[in-house]
């Protein structure tokens, strides 16, 4: 099994505050973030950071696009010759594809249910709108990893939809989210059936093509996920590790994002 440990060789970067407050988040995750929020902070965090990569995220508009993302363009196009650059850019049209396929070495793209959009995000949007915006990722030549977050309809699984319009597509690899009560937002006590989170991701595996269990998750769900013959999931808890250990499952640990292959991992490690 692989566990990805990110922190802190390759950090996650908010580039702006938030604007959307969706109903799961308030804004609450960006905290935990680096702040840098123009190009002279972010070529600074580049200078001193020891680490090998960077997911670019942070805030979003009123219509779902990430905020700062064109002013930073150029700081990404030279932090790119040093580091792996990961961005989740949001709601984009063609030329911004054509700019963060210069800037960057993969996109992460969430796609949520048609139900989850209005309630959770506040957008009038829909899946489609998610899709097209992988899809012009993909035509700009970014290898995309879609992420799906299961639950996020207030803790109702309503993705299996999801998964199947995009599981065709060329991605790189699926990250699988699961919704997680967060204090202080109006998540605070969803809850979400652990059956029907395992029978989704069942569902995935059966399908073949490359996923990862990503950091947003409850960590009581980690046993049962070892049980279920996942291979490759972030952050996992020491318990989880202690039970992988107990059955005999040989744990490899990288400090990188789930959503990165392993084979991009191995080709950065080879750069001369």
């Amino acid at each position: 099994m692989i566990a990805y440990c990110p922190k802190p060789y390759f950090m996650p970067v908010s580039i702006s505050h938030c604007l959307l407050n969706c109903a799961h988040c308030r804004g609450i995750y960006l905290h935990q973030m680096v702040r840098a929020h123009s190009e002279d902070e972010l070529l600074a965090f580049g200078e001193q950071f020891k680490g090998h990569g960077m997911l670019i995220s942070g805030g979003f508009d009123r219509d779902g696009r990430l905020i700062n993302l064109k002013k930073i363009h150029s700081a990404l196009s030279l932090l790119k010759e040093r580091f792996f650059i990961a961005i989740h850019p949001g709601f984009i049209d063609e030329t911004l594809a054509e700019e963060i396929s210069a800037s960057c070495h993969m996109a992460f793209v969430d796609i949520p249910a048609d139900e989850a959009i209005s309630p959770v995000f506040g957008l009038s949007a829909s899946t489609d709108d998610y899709i097209h915006t992988m899809e012009m990722l993909l035509d700009a030549g970014v290898k995309v990893s879609p992420h799906i977050t299961i639950g996020l309809h207030f803790g109702e699984v309503k993705e299996y939809e999801v998964f199947d319009r995009i599981k065709n597509y060329r991605y790189e690899k699926l990250v699988l989210n699961v919704v997680v009560p967060t204090a202080h937002t109006p998540f605070e006590k969803v809850h979400v059936n652990p059956q029907e989170v395992l029978e989704f991701i069942g569902e995935v595996k059966k399908f073949g093509k490359p996923y990862a269990i990503g950091c947003m998750r409850p960590r009581m769900l980690d046993r049962e996920l070892i049980d279920l013959g996942v291979t490759e999931m972030a952050n996992p808890s020491r318990e989880a590790l202690a039970y992988a250990e107990k059955r005999g499952i040989d744990v490899r640990v990288l400090h990188w994002c789930c959503g990165i292959p392993e084979r991009d991992i191995l080709e950065y490690h080879q750069r001369p």
